[in-house]
C-alpha cells in the first residue's frame, strides 16, 4: 500500500491493514502502553517520537487523514481542514475536530471528533492533495472567509495571493475567489467572504504580518503598506513590514526575534544580524521615520498593539 506524506512522516499505522497483515492489533496496544506509540483515533496510532516532534499543523493534518483513512466511504476535506492541507498558515490554534464534506443525501453524521457538512460541490471545486480529495484552493479560501475570524482567513487568502511564498498547489487569484464566492448557494457568511477576499493583497511575508494588519484595522489605525522599499545607503534595499508613510511610522511583526530564526539568519550569526538589524533601523529613523516593534503577544491583545502604535504617534482615525 502506497502511504501518504502525511502517513510517512508521522508513521502513521492503521489498525485495519496491520490486522490484515497480523490478524492481530494487541502489538499495536503495547506499543501504546508502553509510550512508544500515540492513538490518535479509534483505529489509528502514530510513532510516539515523530508525533513529539510534529509542528501544530504536521498534527492537526495527521488527524484530517486519520479521519479520512476510516471512513467507509470517501469524504471530501473542507474548511480548516482543507485548508491545512494545502498548506496555508495561521497563528492561531487549528480546531480539534475534522471537517468533512459530503453530498445532501448522506446518511453520515457529526461525531468522534469529526464535523460533516451537507454541500453541493462543482466537479472543479474539488482537488487531490497528498491522497485524498480536498475542496480546492478557491473553494476553501472561501468556505473559512465564511466562517472563520478575519485574521485567519486572510493569513491564508493573502499567502494565496502572494507569488514568492504560494505553491502551485495553493495559489489563488481574487477574481476566482469572486468568482466561487458568486456561485455560492447559501448566504451564510457572504458578506463577511467579500470583506476578507477584498481586504486581503498578498503582500505580507508571513502570517504574523497578515494579522497586524487586521488587528491594526480593526483598532482603527489608518491602513499601512506593506513591504515598502527604502533605499540602503550602503546599496541594495530595505523593505519594511508595515508602514505609515503619512505618519512617518514604521512597524515591524516579531520585535527583534525574527532575526534570530534560520529564515533570516542564512549565514550570519545571531550577533551579526542584530548588528545588521540595528544598522538597518538607524538608516529608516534618519528618514525621519518612528519605529514600533510588536511580537505575537502583542497582536494576541490587540489593547496591547493599540498602546504600541499610538505610543509612536500614529493616530485612530475611524
Amino acid at each position: 500500500m502506497r502511504h501518504s506524506k502525511v502517513e510517512a512522516k508521522t508513521g502513521l499505522v492503521l489498525v485495519k491493514d496491520f490486522v490484515g497483515v497480523d490478524q492481530d492489533d494487541r502489538p499495536l496496544r503495547r506499543e501504546r502502553d508502553a509510550g512508544l506509540r500515540r492513538r490518535i483515533r479509534r483505529g489509528v496510532y502514530a510513532d510516539a517520537g515523530r508525533w513529539e516532534a510534529l509542528t501544530a499543523s504536521e498534527r492537526y493534518q495527521a488527524r484530517v487523514m486519520a479521519a479520512v483513512r476510516t471512513r467507509h466511504r470517501v469524504p471530501v476535506v473542507g474548511y480548516d481542514s482543507a485548508a491545512v492541507m494545502l498548506g496555508y498558515p495561521r497563528m492561531e490554534a487549528w480546531p480539534g475536530v475534522v471537517h468533512l464534506i459530503v453530498p445532501s443525501a448522506s446518511n453520515a453524521r457529526s461525531k468522534n471528533g469529526v464535523m460533516v457538512h451537507r454541500e453541493q460541490l462543482e466537479f472543479d471545486e474539488v482537488v487531490e492533495v497528498d491522497g485524498i480529495m480536498v475542496t480546492s484552493p478557491q473553494r476553501t479560501l472561501v468556505d473559512l472567509a465564511r466562517v472563520q475570524t478575519l485574521s485567519i482567513s486572510v493569513a491564508a487568502i493573502d499567502r494565496s495571493f502572494n507569488l514568492e511564498r504560494s505553491t502551485e498547489q495553493n495559489r489563488a487569484t481574487r477574481e476566482q475567489l469572486l468568482d466561487v464566492h458568486d456561485r455560492l448557494r447559501t448566504t451564510r457568511g457572504r458578506r463577511q467572504a467579500s470583506k476578507a477576499i477584498m481586504f486581503a493583497n498578498g503582500l505580507a511575508d508571513n502570517p504574523g504580518e497578515s494579522k497586524s494588519r487586521v488587528v491594526a484595522f480593526e483598532l482603527g489605525f489608518p491602513p499601512p503598506e506593506l513591504q515598502r522599499r527604502h533605499v540602503n545607503p550602503r546599496g541594495g534595499s530595505y523593505y519594511t513590514d508595515l508602514e505609515w508613510p503619512e505618519f512617518h511610522t514604521i512597524g515591524e511583526f516579531d520585535g527583534l526575534g525574527k532575526y534570530f530564526k534560520e529564515e533570516y539568519l542564512g549565514r550570519k550569526t545571531p550577533g551579526e544580524a542584530m548588528h545588521e538589524e540595528k544598522v538597518r533601523e538607524d538608516h529608516l529613523r534618519a528618514e525621519g521615520n518612528a519605529f514600533a516593534r510588536w511580537e505575537p503577544r502583542d497582536i494576541g491583545d490587540p489593547a496591547r498593539l493599540q498602546k504600541i502604535l499610538l505610543g509612536v504617534g500614529l493616530p485612530i482615525v475611524r
